[in-house]
């Protein structure tokens, strides 16, 4: 019986670290989102993009100043990020809807290939009106399954 219940509770809590999530915060570019994957983090492109990254995904995010941002993009989320899908080359590029945790956040999903291998990638324009930020991020999904890609589209909000 003892044993029966030690096994239990290694099970239990080998579950729990594996489904744990890991929350990723840019406390610069005011946002933060949430995966069970490991992440390598590093800020690029005179420090207007974070990149977090390994082998099964890859998550940038862009910071533009609103004023710089089109009126294009502004007006319309959805044809923002509509238009950075098609100017990264993703094909068959759909409707993602708006993010739950983010007023002024619209998402699409297309594909993009690499050496043959097709590959969702998840195009998000979002607006912090507070901070005077636009987003414009990319969450390439290399090795992620349907219910990860979703956990992280949903994960994403605005901080502080």
């Amino acid at each position: 019986m003892k044993k029966t219940i030690i096994g239990i509770i290694i099970i239990f809590l080998s579950g729990l670290k594996l489904f744990s999530q890991n929350t990723y915060t840019v406390d610069k570019f005011n946002i933060s989102f949430e995966t069970i994957e490991k992440l390598e983090f590093s800020i690029v492109e005179t420090e207007n993009v974070a990149s977090f990254e390994n082998n099964n995904v890859a998550v940038d995010i862009e910071i533009i100043p609103i004023e710089q941002e089109s009126k294009k993009f502004i007006k319309n989320l959805k044809k923002g990020a509509k238009g950075i899908a098609k100017d990264f080359g993703l094909k068959k590029i759909k409707d993602g809807g708006k993010l739950i945790k983010i007023e002024n956040g619209y998402y699409v999903k297309g594909f993009d290939f690499d050496e043959g291998t097709k590959y969702p990638v998840i195009i998000i324009a979002a607006l912090n009106y507070d901070k005077g930020i636009a987003y414009e991020i990319s969450i390439d999904c290399y090795n992620l399954n349907e219910t990860e890609i979703n956990r992280i589209i949903n994960s994403f909000k605005l901080i502080k």
